[in-house]
């Protein structure tokens, strides 16, 4: 695998930097490659440790990545523009080799190495099991103590409850002792003839006053408990929430959007659960396991080793089939996560599943997830079972050896009928519950899975706030220097961009598509920030900034606008919730929306519906621009604000976005280009490069890659009959 061990080797009397297997041969058959990088030199070995290739940095201008049907090849440009094809690999390797590339770029251009050398794993690092998620937890290696005392640690504003809680727990243990103990002296007496009439009220009075206070308490516990596992659930909840909110755009580009709401939903739910039912289960019959255990040994101490002897192999069964069941029922957490990501997914896309007739197809691949969740189901439900029925023979031998052992003692006259009794009733105390301990140990394994699915959420790497964190108020100079971005490390879409805009300009990003407009407003945005150069924000480094304090200077409005399922106002207040009703309508005419709202029947209080359903095209993307208007940018991003709008509406979004653009700096990418007129500077991309740059006339005269693309346009339009650009 890639290794960055200086000490790993040298070539030329240069320290190997960086040394990753290629595993295909020139052929395209499988065989041993070795490709080494140092500082000054780029090589390949054979199996047999023989040199293949040898390249001097200084002799390099880039090196690069082509993707091949089964796998890629490493190529590396010279200076005199000849290409070196020094490796093949297979899919295996494909990442990797993206990040050597852009090392070996790196120091082609001076730079010391910095590349990612993990990868998403596959495999738990400690038993080599396959992970249910990439780079996800593994049900089989967690650690269920350390996740409890986390899980703990959220109980810290609830300390005196916690202490009341199991104060009283151990009050209801010690009441629950008392009833077999009268029991057992009123037997005594009855046996012995000494038992009378006014000395039996006094014990029933007695255990009646017993029974009222194990009522009360039980009831006071189960309330105290529900506050504390609610309470926890909810913080568990909303810090998961917060928690996802700030996570980079990477993980989003990886998660399908069920299952991570599956950890904010189910994972708690199972959390809270537990708590509530599980967690009071475990706290009282542990205890009123030690005070049974000391009760019987004060009884007859023989009597007691004997009538316990099943509770060792009860705890020894259920520590051997724990993590078995614990990781199964860890599958059913993740069948059931993707369940629920279909749905998510199905139902956001009908509109598509009914154009396209697709509902049987869809319905077959919620059926397939459906069976995959019910033969997980089958396979932990069945498994428990049969660990429940063992458990449950064990523990009714414990009732077996009483009668039997007690028995002969009684019988003996070696125990009282009373203490024979109190012993009965005691072993029901504790191996009645114990048989239950089998479903404790389902709930806690649920349990514990889905807190450790929610603490991977909570230790994710979120988003940086910058070195510092300098909270400034931006004029809106933007400044890309030699930037180099990809989703996929072995494949950049943004590739040596570097541009400077100033303050209040408006800049027109147009190419083909895939060419890196999207990408390069998503860089400005800061949802991503460069693998290789800088943004820079007024001179400043964005990535110094503050991340939170950035992004309220900067407007969006996007091809699709998101509108969330509240009333028109809302929507338009949501980037200034403190704005008046008057900025709000002054925010609407501005962008011509005022009077189709006005035409509704509640006006300003329309509630538009889920993503703004009750709303055309149009009107959502009035709507969107009157909450960027309000929000009161310095940097505006424009995408595709126009496309899939009739003529009409059009040239009213035109008249509004002429209003937006005002004293901020602005990256607009148009479908029509006949849009980018008022741009004061057009950016051509092609391949994640800046390949022409100036205003629309200029580039019309420069007949090169802006014209061909209009050319191309015009025949379109004409062909579609909607005219010229």
């Amino acid at each position: 695998m890639l290794s960055a061990d200086p000490n790993s080797g040298m070539i030329s009397g240069q320290k190997i930097l960086a040394e990753l297997p290629a595993d295909l041969t020139e052929e395209g058959r499988y065989g041993e490659r070795v490709v080494q990088v140092s500082a000054d030199t780029v090589r390949v070995l054979d199996g047999a440790g023989a040199t293949l290739v040898s390249v001097p940095i200084a002799d390099l201008e880039s090196a690069r990545n082509d993707s091949l049907v089964s796998g890629g090849r490493l190529i590396l440009r010279t200076k005199a523009h000849e290409d070196l094809v020094v490796a093949y690999y297979s899919l295996t390797h494909a990442q990797q080799f993206g990040e050597l590339a852009r090392g070996i770029e790196q120091l082609a251009k001076g730079n010391s190495l910095d590349i990612k050398l993990s990868l998403e794993k596959l495999r738990c690092d400690k038993c080599g099991k396959l992970l249910p998620e990439r780079d996800g937890v593994c049900p089989s290696c967690i650690n269920r103590g350390k996740t409890m005392l986390r899980l703990g640690g959220f109980l810290g504003p609830y300390k005196s409850r916690v202490v009341l809680l199991l104060g009283m727990a151990a009050v209801s243990t010690l009441l629950a002792l008392v009833p077999p103990t009268i029991q057992g002296e009123a037997l005594d007496r009855f046996n012995k003839g000494t038992l009378t009439t006014e000395q039996l009220y006094p014990f029933i009075g007695l255990w009646v006053v017993v029974l009222v206070a194990m009522a009360v308490f039980q009831i006071l516990n189960g309330r105290l408990m529900t506050f504390l596992g609610a309470h926890l659930a909810s913080d568990l909840r909303t810090t998961t929430y917060r928690a996802i909110e700030h996570l980079q755009m990477t993980y989003f580009d990886k998660k399908p959007v069920g299952a991570i709401a599956s950890r904010v939903t189910q994972d708690t739910d199972r959390v809270w659960f537990f708590l509530v039912d599980g967690l009071p289960f475990i706290i009282i019959n542990g205890m009123m396991l030690l005070a049974v255990a000391v009760m019987i040994f004060s009884v007859n101490w023989m009597l007691a080793i004997a009538v316990l002897m099943p509770i060792p192999l009860v705890a020894l069964i259920s520590m051997k089939v724990w993590r078995r069941i614990s990781n199964l029922f860890f599958r059913v957490s993740q069948k059931m996560a993707r369940v629920h990501m279909h749905l998510n997914e199905s139902l956001m896309g009908i509109r598509v599943v009914k154009a396209f007739a697709k509902e049987d197809d869809e319905f077959v691949r919620f059926e397939t997830r459906s069976q995959e969740l019910r033969n997980a189901h089958v396979r932990a439900d069945q498994t428990w079972h049969t660990a429940f029925g063992v458990m449950t023979l064990c523990v009714t031998l414990g009732t077996v050896i009483h009668w039997a052992i007690g028995g002969t003692m009684m019988l003996n006259n070696q125990l009282s009928l009373g203490d024979f009794y109190r012993v009965q009733m005691y072993l029901g105390m504790v191996y009645g519950p114990l048989q239950w301990f089998a479903s404790v140990n389902n709930w806690f394994s649920r349990a514990m899975a889905g807190a450790e699915r929610i603490f991977e959420i909570l230790d994710m790497t979120s988003e940086p706030t910058g070195v510092g964190a300098i909270e400034k108020k931006i004029e809106g100079r933007v400044e890309f220097r030699d930037v180099r971005f990809g989703y996929d490390k072995s494949n950049p879409v943004i590739n040596g961009v570097s541009f400077d805009v100033k303050p209040g300009e408006m800049i027109g990003l147009v190419g083909h598509s895939g060419a890196g407009k999207s990408t390069t407003i998503n860089l400005v945005s800061r949802f991503y920030e460069p693998d290789q150069g800088q943004i820079m924000i007024d001179g400043v480094d964005y990535r110094d900034l503050d991340l939170r304090s950035y992004r309220n200077q900067i407007g969006i409005v996007l091809q699709e606008p998101f509108l969330f399922a509240g009333t028109i106002a809302e929507n338009i207040k949501y980037g200034n919730p403190d704005a008046t009703f008057e900025e709000v309508v002054a925010a609407a005419r501005a962008a011509n929306a005022h009077d189709f709202i006005l035409d509704k029947s509640d006006g300003y209080d329309t509630v538009v519906g889920e993503r703004g359903a009750k709303l055309s095209g149009g009107q959502k993307q009035r709507i969107s621009i009157a909450r960027a208007i309000l929000h009161d940018p310095k940097i505006l991003i424009l995408d595709e604000a126009t496309s899939s709008v009739d003529v009409e509406t059009e040239r009213k979004i035109q008249e509004a976005i002429l209003n937006l653009v005002k004293g901020r700096t602005t990256f607009a990418i148009a479908h029509r280009l006949s849009t980018l007129r008022n741009a004061d500077r057009l950016f051509v991309m092609d391949r994640g490069k800046v390949v022409e740059e100036g205003t629309h006339e200029e580039l019309m005269e420069k007949k090169g890659k802006f014209y061909d693309l209009v050319q191309t346009q015009s025949a379109v339009n004409e062909i579609i009959g909607i005219g010229a650009v």
